[in-house]
């Protein structure tokens, strides 16, 4: 005969998976607690709450602004040379050719110039006759000293048009510069005022456009960089600033180089030349600014917003942008430091209840 064992009742088939259900729950809830609490962030430590990430208190940092242009060096005076005379161009100056005050830069000759030298020489020989015939009568007492002296005025003007011909059939360099353009060929016929050349007679300086309100910011005294398309870097500063508008909306400012020391303007004489392009760099003043993300800004009806959480709930704050660097914008005012700014879904919440309104058109 088989011993006798206990039966234990069966248990309902609905109650256990009921109890299995419950506790693979459980297991399955506290498995993922666990995994969250160990799972670090980007930055290797544990991720912030949800809420946390919402909002930024924002500080106050000393930013130094800088304001950017394209800029030309050009040349701030330049000569040109006309013929005061008629007549054939000669011995002209080349381009590029450096000059010195009073260095022939062209010589006019030819049938029309000879002409009038002939002229004005044959009025002072007859003048010069006609003078010291009067002077012997006078001796004489032929004529009276009135008419000497009438002689004589007409002698010295005479040989004041002799000589002032000579000089402007001679064209000289009026001051030390360099020839820009030449606007006549050796041996070309020219009338009396027509151009002959342009002469470069001063300094070459950097003429900048600055638009805006950059250009209000823009002070004489303000120092930066002149990049040149070529290469290189230029130390600058502002020498003038025009007070108004050019023909484009925007303000001229003009720059000169700033030698270093013990160095003459022969040293920047390959990096600064006339026709020059690049980018000007300036320094402005330093002053505080309230640095936030830039996906907090809003920009509605042509302004610029943050929201600011108050204890009254989410508020909009108009600002003022300022530089950016990066994904960051320093904000110039709007803001005061130890304030809180809404950084993620500002947009969305800014514009929360839109539909409320805004009426469609018909």
């Amino acid at each position: 005969m088989r011993p006798a064992t206990a039966r234990v009742p069966a248990e309902p088939r609905d109650g256990a998976l009921q109890r299995i259900a419950v506790l693979l729950t459980a297991a399955l809830v506290v498995h993922c607690a666990a995994v969250q609490a160990q799972t670090p962030g980007a930055s290797g430590a544990v991720a912030p709450p949800a809420s946390g990430a919402e909002v930024l208190t924002v500080h106050a940092q000393p930013i130094t602004q800088t304001f950017q242009a394209y800029g030309q060096v050009e040349s701030i005076a330049v000569t040109q040379v006309r013929a005061v005379e008629a007549g054939t161009v000669g011995r002209l100056a080349l381009p590029g050719e450096r000059v010195k005050a009073g260095q022939v830069l062209a010589v006019l000759g030819g049938p029309q110039a000879d002409s009038l030298l002939a002229e004005r020489r044959s009025a002072l020989r007859a003048t010069s006759i006609q003078l010291a015939a009067d002077r012997r009568k006078l001796s004489a007492q032929l004529v009276t000293r009135q008419t000497v002296a009438t002689d004589e005025a007409a002698y010295a003007t005479a040989r004041g048009r002799l000589q002032v011909t000579l000089q402007t059939l001679t064209l000289r360099a009026p001051a030390d510069g360099q020839v820009l353009a030449v606007a006549a060929a050796d041996g070309e016929q020219v009338a009396t005022g027509q151009l002959i050349l342009t002469l470069l007679t001063g300094r070459p300086w950097l003429n900048a456009v600055f638009y805006g309100a950059d250009a209000l910011a823009i002070q004489p005294g303000m120092s930066g960089l002149f990049q040149p398309t070529a290469g290189g870097a230029i130390p600058v500063r502002v020498k003038t600033v025009s007070q108004a508008l050019g023909p484009g909306g925007g303000e001229q400012v003009g720059l000169l180089p700033v030698l270093p020391r013990g160095e003459g303007a022969g040293a920047l004489a390959d990096r600064w030349r006339s026709g020059q392009w690049g980018t000007v760099t300036l320094d402005g003043q330093s002053q505080p600014m309230v640095p936030v993300p830039t996906r907090a800004l809003i920009l509605d009806q042509a302004h610029w917003w943050v929201l600011v959480r108050t204890p009254r709930g989410d508020r909009p704050r108009e600002v003022v942008p300022g530089p950016t660097r990066g994904w960051t914008t320093y904000l110039s005012r709007g803001l005061d430091p130890g304030e809180q700014v809404v950084v993620e879904n500002a947009y969305l919440e800014f514009h929360r209840g839109i539909s409320q309104r805004y009426t469609p058109p018909d």
